[in-house]
């Protein structure tokens, strides 16, 4: 069978869009596996990104949690301390009280006593002493200075005077050549006291916050 020109022509077409259909093809395919591969990417990208901002936010909102957690328990500690500063200073006022009751009473003429003494025991090398207390205690302070210089019969001197603050009761003693200050007033006795009531009012908050 002889092959025509016709033939001839329609075999080399087809080969030639033969060979152009499969470069086409693979050319697709490349560009297929190209824009699959950068979607790929995209999407890596998307959910990293994705994940970055969702750490970020849990991470923000944690500070902020921490923040005001800290923030109530600053308020809280404040309001406690208020509290506790409030309930001492309660009963340092009530102590005054109770002091300013007992300067009525004749234990208070006994507690004089032995404070005028204890006194005069200490500053037994004084030449001169002063004694201050309140004006109505000027002249139990008198009476008490007498006895004692009858009975010890020394040379020392003293002077009586009115304090000049309030001292609630009790007395100062001051040797002014020695620079020497005794104080045995009522309020030098609560306020010695005063970090006692602190530490067991601070004790009986620390109890009940445990609850």
């Amino acid at each position: 069978m002889s092959v025509t020109i016709e033939d001839k022509i329609e075999l080399f077409s087809k080969v030639i869009f033969g060979n152009i259909e499969v470069q086409s093809s693979k050319k697709r395919e490349s560009l297929g596996d190209t824009h699959k591969k950068d979607l790929e990417e995209l999407s890596k990208e998307a959910e990293k990104r994705k994940n970055e901002i969702v750490e970020a936010a849990i991470t923000k909102a944690e500070r902020e949690r921490i923040k005001l957690i800290a923030k109530a328990n600053n308020q809280q500690q404040h309001i406690l301390l208020n509290k506790k500063q409030q309930a001492i200073q309660n009963v340092m006022e009530r102590l005054q009280e109770l002091a300013g009751t007992f300067t009525e009473t004749q234990d208070y003429k006994g507690y004089m006593k032995k404070s005028i003494e204890s006194i005069i025991v200490t500053l037994d090398k004084s030449k001169q002493i002063t004694f201050y207390s309140m004006e109505k205690d000027l002249q139990l302070v008198e009476q008490i200075l007498e006895e004692k210089l009858i009975d010890a019969d020394n040379e020392t001197k003293y002077d009586i005077k009115k304090a000049t603050n309030n001292i609630i009761g009790g007395v100062i003693a001051e040797d002014m050549v020695n620079l020497i200050q005794l104080d045995l007033t009522l309020k030098a006795l609560i306020e010695e006291h005063k970090d006692t009531v602190g530490a067991a009012i601070t004790h009986k908050f620390d109890e009940v916050s445990s609850l």
